[in-house]
């Protein structure tokens, strides 16, 4: 009824405004105020739990790295893979946890980390002893007292050598021994102080890379002396490569992982792998490797070995392997170091009297794109000779000259002129190992070997009396042998790639390899695919020849000797070998060398190999206009001695799955 009479929705308080409207600026000043200060208290409020929050989250993450490690030290062996791979990851953490984590890893595991790309070094304790510097004379009455100890284990001539020349004063003054056929007197010339130190550890060095000297070194007490030398030349570049290479010959014995763990030595192969020299991280990427219980126990890579890919753990397995062998005087981090800038400009050379300014392609050629290659690098040249003159001639330093029957591609033009049109960022990034560098960029799935091997073109350099007597090819490839099955080779398909007298030691190892009876041997020849020779001297070298004068000076190594042009035990081998390849199908690759090498020691300019004894008769052939040391060393990727090599490698290269 009142509704009736009166209005009741002005008493509704449901539409009425709670608000009311102040337009005095004060009030609206005071307004703000209070709205920016509940604002800053909101968000106190609201971070005031982050701490709690971060606290509790590093417990949480401390707890998980707790249990990947007891998981990376009592789970079976997949479980403990990827534990290391989880612990690698962890990137947050504050310095003293990772000490903690460091403190907790056991042996195995820390080998796992340091062995993962990029891992964070805080990962690893120091050396025990570390903080120590001992004195220069400290260190070395300890190397003398190692190596005498070492030189009554096992009594080697190289060390009694050493003592009588660098402590006089405590060993007797002189002593003879043999040399090959030559009866030499050591002169009693003392070693420099400065020197005594870095000469020990070459001569350490030598003796731990024959037989198991090795395990005797560890067994003296020798590893402390190695840790507290690297401490003291830390700096020293070239004597910590002998460190790092001492270390991996040690690693290769059994049971050497505990010893290296309770050393720290661990930790400073993890810090020398990521070196950005090449000469300090390989080694230590082999001692790792042959330190991992966990990834391929069973491979060892002995002395004169070098990992050069895959140098971190692979869940994947290789598919192919490729190996490495340099020849007289060469190294792993020599022969097949990228050439130099000074190499790379187009060679521009006097004209002799008989020369034409173009060169006529042979006619043995049947390719038709390699008659259209080497035509465009012949008008090429012709092109820049008339540019100069009748006087100068051009040599594109990558480009074949000649090919025979079997020639074949790549001709890409980058490839064709890669003197002229070398890339850009090859120039700025100088390869010192382009087996290292540019294969695993270029192909996946490869292990890739590289053979260092000691070798003299003059009998006098030769520091070990007793490996002069084994210093012959067939002495060389039967041990090379050992220690490549000993590293797994055998098992996949290989390819090959060698210069000078590496390519004997291939031919020599698969000969020997086909008639082997036993398995593993006989899979070195077996799974063999092709072989690459660069300037190889099939039928002997004119080095062996040199003047009388000469000879006198510089008595030919037994390995010279052994490369006498027609040598009867060259012949039989090559031709053993030609007889194998057309029974194995095994694909044959060859360049030669068109220039003389300089060998600024004696004065002279000598043509290695000459072009009839690189050619071995059989697959396809090419001649470089190079000399010996450079025939194996391109310029860039783009080059045609590198594409060529990597063209073969894909073609044998297993499709992935």
């Amino acid at each position: 009824m009142l509704g009736q009479t009166v209005k009741t929705d002005v008493i509704d308080h449901r539409k009425k405004a709670d608000y009311i409207y102040i337009n005095d600026p004060q009030f609206q000043l005071l307004y703000e105020k209070k709205r920016a200060y509940d604002q800053e208290r909101s968000t106190k409020q609201k971070l005031s739990w982050f701490p709690s929050f971060l606290k509790f989250w590093r417990s949480l993450e401390q707890s998980y790295s707790w249990q990947l490690i007891a998981m990376a030290q009592t789970g079976d062996r997949n479980d403990r893979l990827k534990a290391v791979q989880l612990l690698a990851k962890l990137k947050s953490m504050k310095d003293w946890d990772y000490q903690h984590v460091a403190q907790m890893c056991d042996a195995r595991t820390a080998v796992g980390l340091a062995r993962t790309e990029g891992i964070d070094l805080r990962f690893f304790l120091k050396p025990p002893y570390w903080h120590l510097s001992p004195t220069k004379e400290a260190l070395m009455g300890n190397m003398y007292s190692l190596l005498h100890s070492l030189n009554d284990v096992k009594k080697h001539p190289c060390i009694t050598f050493f003592l009588t020349k660098a402590f006089p004063k405590i060993q007797y003054r002189h002593i003879v021994f043999d040399i090959d056929l030559a009866t030499t007197e050591v002169p009693q010339a003392r070693i420099r102080k400065d020197d005594i130190l870095p000469l020990s550890i070459e001569s350490l060095l030598h003796h731990s890379s024959i037989e198991d000297n090795a395990k005797d070194i560890v067994s003296l007490g020798g590893l402390p002396l190695i840790v507290n030398l690297c401490r003291h030349f830390e700096d020293d570049t070239d004597v910590t490569i002998k460190l790092v290479n001492l270390l991996a010959n040690i690693s290769v014995q059994d049971g050497m992982l505990h010893h290296f763990f309770v050393t720290g030595c661990i930790g400073l192969l993890a810090q020398w792998k990521q070196h950005p020299d090449i000469r300090l991280s390989v080694p230590a990427t082999r001692a790792l490797a042959n330190l991992d219980m966990d990834d391929t126990p069973e491979i060892k890579f002995s002395s004169h070995l070098h990992l050069l890919h895959p140098t971190m753990r692979h869940v994947d397995l290789p598919k192919l392997d490729v190996v490495f062998i340099h020849g007289l005087l060469g190294g792993v981090f020599f022969t097949w170091r990228q050439r130099g800038h000074e190499h790379t400009s187009p060679s521009i050379l006097q004209k002799s009297s008989s020369s034409k300014g173009g060169r006529d392609i042979g006619c043995n050629i049947s390719d038709e794109r390699m008659k259209e290659y080497l035509g465009d690098v012949t008008e090429f040249k012709q092109d820049e000779w008339d540019m100069l003159g009748s006087d100068f001639e051009v040599v594109l330093s990558d480009c074949p000259e000649n090919a025979n029957v079997e020639g074949k591609g790549p001709y890409s033009y980058s490839g064709c002129h890669p003197s002229v049109r070398q890339s850009l960022e090859d120039r700025k990034t100088f390869s010192m190992c382009w087996p290292h560098d540019w294969l695993p960029q270029d192909c996946h799935h490869l292990r890739i070997i590289g053979v260092n091997y000691d070798s003299n073109l003059s009998m006098w350099t030769n520091i070990c009396p007793v490996e002069s007597i084994t210093r012959n090819l067939e002495y060389r490839s039967k041990e090379l042998m050992k220690k490549l099955t000993q590293a797994g080779l055998g098992s996949r398909p290989i390819v090959w790639v060698a210069h000078s007298m590496g390519g004997l030691l291939v031919k020599s190892m698969l000969t020997k390899a086909s008639k082997d009876g036993d398995e593993q041997m006989r899979g070195l020849c077996d799974n063999t695919k092709a072989v690459v020779f660069y300037s190889v001297p099939h039928r002997g070298s004119p080095l062996v020849y040199l003047t009388q004068v000469a000879q006198l000076l510089w008595w030919p190594s037994v390995e010279v000797r052994e490369l006498r042009e027609n040598y009867p035990a060259l012949l039989c081998l090559h031709t053993e070998f030609l007889n194998l390849v057309e029974k194995a199908n095994i694909e044959v690759i060859s360049f030669a060398e068109t220039k003389p090498t300089h060998i600024s020691s004696l004065h002279l300019q000598l043509k290695f190999v000459p072009t009839e004894s690189a050619n071995p008769g059989v697959g396809e052939f090419f001649e470089i206009p190079q000399d010996h040391f450079h025939i194996c060393k391109p310029n860039s990727r783009q080059s045609f001695l590198y594409q060529k090599l990597l063209h073969l490698i894909q073609k044998y290269l297993p499709a992935d799955e």
